[in-house]
């Protein structure tokens, strides 16, 4: 079960979606929110004597000034909340803030994250690093999106691989309270090495005995990318959850390809919980 609850203020539009899912996520299974304020710190230059310019000090000051005021917004915001949370600001200097923030997801259950409408680098860089670093499941709220939590109707891509091995299990929790959780093989090949003699039954089977209520549909997916034709499958149903293993290539040939990952990232109208 989620118990430690972590969302990292991504400073984009959808920070606001992504707090709001993760505060109804957190009322509903009675777990601890924690709030990460970044504080990104550009590297320190030194004058032609070795000392920092006064526009340095300057700039950090007025950098923590804003942090200081965005936490104390949301201390506002939750003390409405009937949720345990906490405001931790954080600031990075030597590394990227989406690093600082894959470093605290590792004492978390779940990391929920801001998504975009957009091809956005910031997008790109907080899911691949908190994906990649973290060991840990990233649930990615699309802007505007108000569904309830935990989902009552969940759609999760299936292949026999380490990635979709591990975003299943992430997912067991929210799996065992939905009221159906489609398993969708795409382009299935029966044998030993593919996706069985019966594609899907195995990992159906598993899921049974762990009281999901499973429904195995095989699609065809023609000229369209997987990644479409599986939000395309979630829209038709209504489906308040997408589940995926995330970056099945090498992170380098992840982001030159592009590939599910990138397509769910780019299209998935529904919150999409990735796992690496």
């Amino acid at each position: 079960m989620f118990k430690d609850l972590l969302v990292p203020m991504t400073g984009t539009p959808g920070d606001t979606d992504a707090l709001n899912m993760a505060i109804d996520l957190a009322t509903q299974l009675d777990a601890h929110l924690s709030i990460l304020e970044l504080v990104n710190l550009p590297m320190l230059t030194t004058g032609p004597w070795g000392l920092i310019p006064g526009d340095m000090v300057d700039l950090y000051k007025t950098l923590r000034q804003q942090g200081e005021r965005n936490v104390a917004a949301l201390k506002v915001r939750m003390e409405k909340e009937p949720v345990s949370s906490e405001i931790r600001i954080v600031e990075s200097l030597f590394v990227e803030p989406y690093q600082m923030a894959a470093h605290c997801a590792h004492y978390a259950d779940l990391t929920i994250v801001a998504g975009s409408v957009a091809d956005a680098a910031d997008t790109h860089a907080y899911v691949g690093s908190l994906l990649v670093e973290s060991g840990r499941p990233v649930l990615v709220v699309p802007p505007r999106c108000k569904l309830p939590m935990p989902p009552r109707r969940i759609v999760a891509a299936w292949k026999p691989t380490r990635e979709a091995t591990r975003a299943f299990h992430d997912a067991l929790p929210l799996f065992r309270t939905a009221d159906i959780v489609d398993v969708v093989v795409f382009n299935p090949t029966s044998g030993e090495r593919a996706d069985g003699e019966q594609p899907g039954a195995d990992i159906a089977t598993h899921l049974a005995r762990h009281g999901v209520n499973v429904n195995v549909v095989m699609l065809q997916t023609g000229n369209d990318s997987i990644g479409f034709a599986l939000n395309q499958h979630a829209e038709s149903i209504s489906a308040q959850l997408l589940v995926a293993g995330g970056y099945g290539h090498s992170r380098i040939r992840e982001w030159a390809l592009g590939g599910t990952t990138e397509d769910l990232l780019r299209e998935a109208s529904v919150p999409v919980l990735f796992s690496h």
